[in-house]
C-alpha cells in the first residue's frame, strides 16, 4: 500500500496437488464370494492444517492442482474443503497431466513452488518444495 492506494503487487504463490491432501485407503469386500476391491479417499486434516500455517507464516496464497479431474470437480473439491472449516487454498486448478503443470512453470512468475508427491519431484525442478521441508517448519 503505498499513500493509502491498494497495491497491485500480485501475492507470492504455492501450489500444491491433491495428492498431498489426500488419504487412500484400500479396502476389499466379498460380493456374492467374489473379491470386489476399492478405495475409500479422505482429506488428510493435518495435512491440511500443516499448509495452512504454512500459508500464514509466510504469506502465500495457496492453490490446489489436481491431475486428471475436471474444472467442475476441482471447485467441488475446494467447497468441500470450505465446508469442513480447513481450507488453506485460495484458487483452484485442474490439469490433465503433470506435463500441463510442469509446462505453465516457467510462464508464473508469482509461483514460489509446487507441493508434491516426492515420485514426481523432480519433474519440477527447483521449484519443487518437499513435504518434509514444511513439516520441519523451513
Amino acid at each position: 500500500m503505498r499513500g493509502g492506494d491498494i497495491s497491485n503487487e500480485v501475492p507470492m504463490r504455492v501450489i500444491v496437488t491433491l495428492d498431498c491432501i489426500l488419504d487412500r485407503k484400500p479396502e476389499m469386500k466379498k460380493v456374492l464370494g467374489i473379491p470386489v476391491f476399492k478405495e475409500e479417499v479422505t482429506y488428510n486434516r493435518r495435512a491440511l492444517s500443516l499448509f495452512w500455517n504454512f500459508a500464514q507464516k509466510f504469506g502465500y496464497s495457496m492453490e490446489i492442482a489436481g491431475f486428471g479431474y475436471t474444472r467442475k470437480e476441482m471447485k467441488e473439491i475446494l467447497e468441500d474443503l470450505d465446508n469442513l472449516g480447513t481450507n488453506p487454498f485460495n484458487y483452484y486448478t485442474a490439469y490433465q497431466t503433470v506435463s500441463d503443470l510442469v509446462g505453465e512453470l516457467p510462464y508464473r512468475p508469482e509461483l514460489v513452488g509446487v507441493v508434491d508427491i516426492p515420485e514426481r519431484g523432480l519433474r519440477y525442478g527447483g521449484k519443487f518444495i518437499d513435504l518434509g521441508r514444511i513439516n520441519s517448519g523451513s
